[in-house]
């Protein structure tokens, strides 16, 4: 029973999220935010029985990418596991890390966090996080410092987003100002974004380190998909080659496919390139190779999708069952157990989509931004923070958040679209440290099996310490 309340304790969460959302749709009436200002016909959109199927659907068709993305990193760890190459792997990591496991916990969290902090995408990084919690996991450090150091590294990545994170660039697009281009809009503050997450990394280990010194006996080691042991020595040892080559190969794939070049650096060349390859590279009038090959729908590095990774993480899962003979039977099976892994954090997500769905559908927020608004003439620091935080606690997606308030933003208080942009961004990933509606957070906890009152009472104090730092950010940024 002990085992269920922990597994599902943050599903329920995010079920009670989303009937707080279909109440509120019953009680307040819509409204909505233009250029021109607030508008409101003071009408009523209620959620019903029959639009429950419709939010599911919804959450499905906005969550598809990542459910795909989940799906594909279950089927590549469930093969891995089986592989005693990859055991040997991550046992002979662990054993080099294991003398100076605060140093390697650190630099864990900084390096996922930067990672997540650049890449267009965050879901991308998750590819990794399975491997490193293993190594983790074998150091013998507890779940809730496991938990910290890569869920919740990737989380402060996302409080700290300087050139990527999705939905940031919608934000870009939809808060542009004048004749700012959408690459002067990502510049105009990177280095406070940069500063925001240089100082979220140092508290947030500061506080990691503080817990490792206090060893809880209920937070024992966990790992998200166990790696066997070999049963015999004399097991017919394989070269760890194949793994190493195909998890550099996403390493690079990641960070070329996924940190925009042309948007953020001004480099074409992979644009070009793509061009070439793909309008170029023929035989005849209409076989065009490299195009017809890829997909047509495959874009230039630095524009990936979570899609295009999918479909390659696949094909290297299907390359390591044939370099290490994995039968077609034990493949399936192996493949289909990591995905069963990864079903209740699939729920999460879609649950989490749910909400912004609902709110969606039923436009309220604008009704209850408005109010907030109101209270004081101008821009007003208070009311602009507190809106922010209720805007991204209610909307999974950030660029959602730029799609309904983009425009009026930048038209009412377009003297302090800087400060705006950063609170954005900011307290979107501060949110997510929290809520149960955070697709990272849910990801993390129902895999690794963390408690989520568990996690609250470990990073309420970061939280604390890091709003107060992010208001003498946003003050400074008022003020100067």
């Amino acid at each position: 029973m002990k085992k269920k309340e922990k597994k599902y304790g943050l599903l329920k969460g995010v079920i009670i999220f989303i009937l707080i959302a279909i109440v509120l749709s019953w009680l307040i009436p819509t409204g909505a935010f233009a250029a021109s200002g607030y508008t409101t016909e003071g009408l009523m959109t209620r959620v019903g029985i029959n639009d429950l199927a419709w939010l599911f659907y919804y959450a499905m068709y906005f969550s598809i990418d990542k459910i795909m993305m989940l799906i594909v990193i279950g089927g590549l760890y469930g093969i891995l596991v089986k592989v005693n190459a990859y055991e040997r792997m991550v046992s002979g990591i662990a054993k080099r890390l294991e003398k100076h496991k605060k140093l390697w916990v650190v630099i864990f969290s900084v390096l996922i966090s930067i990672l997540t902090s650049v890449l267009t995408n965050s879901f991308v990084v998750l590819l990794f996080i399975p491997f490193i919690i293993s190594i983790l996991n074998r150091m013998k450090l507890d779940k809730m410092t496991i938990m910290a150091a890569t869920f919740g590294a990737m989380i402060i990545g996302v409080l700290g987003a300087t050139y990527g994170t999705e939905g940031i660039g919608y934000i870009n697009e939809y808060m542009l100002v004048g004749t700012q281009t959408e690459s002067e809009a990502i510049n105009a503050a990177v280095l406070v974004r940069f500063g925001i997450l240089a100082i979220g990394l140092v508290l947030f280990n500061f506080f990691i380190l503080s817990h490792m010194r206090k060893k809880d006996k209920d937070m024992e080691s966990t790992d998200l998909f166990v790696v066997e042991e070999s049963e015999s020595k004399e097991t017919k040892k394989r070269s760890m080659i194949p793994i190493i080559v195909i998890g550099v190969l996403l390493i690079v794939l990641a960070i070329l496919g996924y940190v925009n070049w042309g948007l953020n650096f001004g480099i074409q060349a992979f644009e070009d390139f793509n061009t070439f390859l793909t309008k170029n590279v023929k035989l005849g009038n209409d076989f065009y190779i490299i195009k017809d090959f890829l997909g047509s729908n495959m874009g230039a590095l630095g524009t990936w999708d979570l899609f295009s990774i999918s479909a390659i993480v696949f094909l290297f899962t299907i390359v390591l069952g044939l370099c290490y003979k994995v039968s077609f039977n034990e493949f399936v099976e192996n493949f289909i157990a990591g995905v069963k892994k990864l079903v209740v954090p699939m729920l999460c997500v879609i649950g989490a989509f749910m909400v912004m769905i609902t709110v969606y559908m039923s436009p309220y927020i604008a009704t209850i931004l408005n109010k907030i608004l109101s209270l004081t003439d101008g821009f007003n620091l208070a009311t602009m923070m507190l809106s922010t935080l209720i805007l991204n606690i209610f909307h999974t997606d950030l660029g959602y958040t730029g799609y309904i308030m983009g425009a009026y933003l930048t038209t009412e208080y377009v003297d302090y679209i800087n400060p705006i942009y950063v609170m954005l961004t900011s307290l979107y990933g501060f949110v997510q440290l929290f809520i149960p509606t955070s697709i990272l957070l849910g990801v993390g906890l129902t895999s690794l099996n963390v408690k989520y009152k568990d996690w609250l009472k470990f990073i309420f104090k970061f939280l604390i310490g890091m709003f107060i730092c992010l208001l003498v950010v946003f003050i400074l940024m008022t003020l100067i």
